[in-house]
């Protein structure tokens, strides 16, 4: 084989090379930046606690699922829910009771193994305003589907919370962080969001729509077209059930 014919296939040999490495390196490229994605979404980053406390525990390590969460989650239910109130417990264990039916609450429904709620739980470690002047409270499992000193970690200090498995089925809760604004125990907002501001802006535009819904029946309308307004003008002009002029002669001669 000729001289020429050697170069050519060594060259031919060296491009091939070169381009399998960049193709290599591309899959490693793209399989980084996978990772990397699922662990801002918190795949797989309870993993290692999850481990210390079945070792702790005695218990042998396994298998652990792992749930990807979602940045945004619509209702799971289909229709009108109207819950009275929340039982469960406090923090400390105590006994907790809170009437829904009356006032304005926002219902915020966090966990510990999420990680987009650790930003929720920080937040809600100083002052926060509320849109609409609502009273904020936080929303966790019970005893059966949440760790009691995990919890205790990230809520001490913070809002006020309930642990109650209960209040995630009433509100069919479809995953956390979820949020649900409440007046005089109807829902008229709820949703989720990765941050606080966006939760406060979308609860915010909630509640402004409720109170244009319930204001527009009463547009245009003067104080003298209030129903107790109008009652009360016309007793004090002499005017109550049973008065003749309530009732026209109808032959049109009013008594003459």
């Amino acid at each position: 084989m000729s001289t020429p014919v050697l170069t050519t296939l060594v060259v031919v040999l060296l491009i091939a090379v070169v381009l399998l490495a960049m193709l290599v390196l591309g899959l490693l490229r793209s399989h980084a930046l996978i990772l990397k994605a699922l662990h801002d979404l918190g795949a797989g980053l309870e993993l290692d606690r999850q481990a210390e406390r079945e070792s702790a525990a005695g218990g042998a390590g396994g298998p652990v699922p792992v749930e990807i969460e979602r940045g945004v989650m619509a209702p799971a239910r289909s229709q009108h829910v109207r819950v009275a109130g929340i039982s469960g417990a406090t923090l400390d264990g105590a006994p907790a009771q809170v009437d829904l039916t009356s006032g304005r609450y926002l219902l915020a429904f966090l966990s510990t193994g999420c990680t987009v709620c650790g930003s929720f739980w920080q937040a809600f470690r100083t002052e926060t305003e509320v849109p609409g002047q609502a009273r904020l409270l936080v929303v966790a499992k019970g005893d059966d589907g949440e760790s009691p000193s995990a919890l205790a970690e990230l809520a001490h200090g913070g809002a006020e919370l309930v642990r109650s498995s209960a209040a995630w089925d009433d509100f069919v809760v479809p995953g956390s962080p979820y949020f649900v604004y409440l007046v005089d125990g109807d829902i008229v907002g709820e949703g989720s969001a990765s941050s606080w501001p966006q939760v406060s802006d979308l609860m915010g535009q909630a509640v402004a729509d409720h109170e244009h819904r319930t204001a527009a029946p009463f547009e245009d309308r003067g104080e003298r077209d209030d129903p107790t307004s109008v009652d009360a003008e016309l007793r004090a002009a002499g005017l109550g059930p049973g008065h003749p002029s309530l009732y026209p002669d109808p032959s049109g001669r009013d008594g003459a």
